[in-house]
This record gives C-alpha cells, structure tokens and sequence, in this order.
C-alpha cells in the first residue's frame, strides 16, 4: 500500500539555490554535528547557514575547512586590526571614508595595503583569525537551517586557513566559554 506524501514540517526551511547535497534544520541537527559529518565524509563543497539574526558561507575541501564568513561579522577586520595596535583610530576612519566613498568596491583590507598601513603577511593574519571567528560564531547558533552544496569551491582570491574540523571545533568551545565568561 502506497503512504500518502508527508506533509512540510511546520515552519519548514528556506528554499536554498542550486542542487543541494542535503539540507536541514539547525535545531534538529546542531552546525557541530554537520561540520563533524562534512569532516569525517571528507566532503568538499560549500555550506550555507541561515540563522535568526545572521547567516554564513562556509567551505570544506576533502572535510577541510578552508573558509567561512559571516552576513553579520561580530568583529569587523577593521576593528580587529585596531584592537591588534597595528593600525591607529585615524588611519581606520581615513579607510572607512574612502571604502564607503568607493561604494565598498575594494574590500577595506585592500585599502589599508594599498595605503601602506598593514603589510599583507600581517593583514593575512588577521583575515584568518576573522574567518576562524566566523566559524566559532556559528556554533552557538541553535534556531535556523543549513544547506550543503557539494562540488562548489570558494573564489581563488580568497584567504585560506585549511583547518582541521576537530582543532576548529574544540577551538570554537574554548572561544565561546571565554566570550561567555570574559
């Protein structure tokens, strides 16, 4: 005897573009446990999250995370280099004026090069410790839904970690007790 067609769950996810791999709901799986399984099915591909109040793009290669960025970043990379001592309040608002003047055609970091501020070993530096915070910021998440899309890769020009899942997320745990508990 044929089963009637479930109905769509109450609530159900937002249509995702593109062929998905598979899809879910971030209170039914945890990101944890997708970030886990995409590590140990040593999956390549991209991997969208969208969240109550933020969303990111996060990439894997062979299970590896490569890269990720948030919608909403908690800290900006501007702020981020500010805080480090390695650029100066004045120097950030002269980048900012002509990034928004630029109608943020050249990211902000490029900017800061190309004024001389920051060298680019340095700002890499910075850059992967934004999108490891990405990462971490992720993992509280607990309302929202995610959609894997195997096959795609980040652009070229992007700056990669190639971090282990595991490191990151035992990472991601100390970084969130300690914003929880500063």
């Amino acid at each position: 005897m044929d089963q009637p067609p479930c109905p769509p769950p109450a609530g159900s996810l937002p249509s995702f573009p593109g062929p998905v791999g598979f899809q879910g709901d971030i209170a039914v799986i945890a990101l944890d446990n997708v970030f886990q399984l995409i590590d140990l099915a040593g999956l390549s591909g991209r991997l969208e999250v969208r969240a109550q109040e933020n969303g990111g793009t996060f990439y894997f290669v062979n299970g590896v995370f490569i890269y990720g960025t948030l919608q909403v970043h908690p800290r900006r990379i501007g702020s981020i280099l500010l805080d480090s001592g390695l650029i100066s309040e004045q120097q950030l608002q002269e980048c900012l004026e002509l990034h928004k003047h630029e109608h943020q055609r050249r990211p902000l970091g490029q900017i800061l090069l190309d004024r001389g501020y920051v060298d680019p070993a340095r700002l890499d530096v910075f850059l992967q410790q934004q999108i490891r915070e990405a990462f971490y910021a992720s993992l509280s998440w607990r309302q929202g839904s995610f959609a894997y899309y195997p096959g795609e890769v980040a652009h070229p020009a992007t700056i990669q970690l190639r971090e282990r899942v595991d490191h990151l997320l035992l990472a991601g745990m100390v970084y969130l007790d300690s914003q929880a508990h500063p």
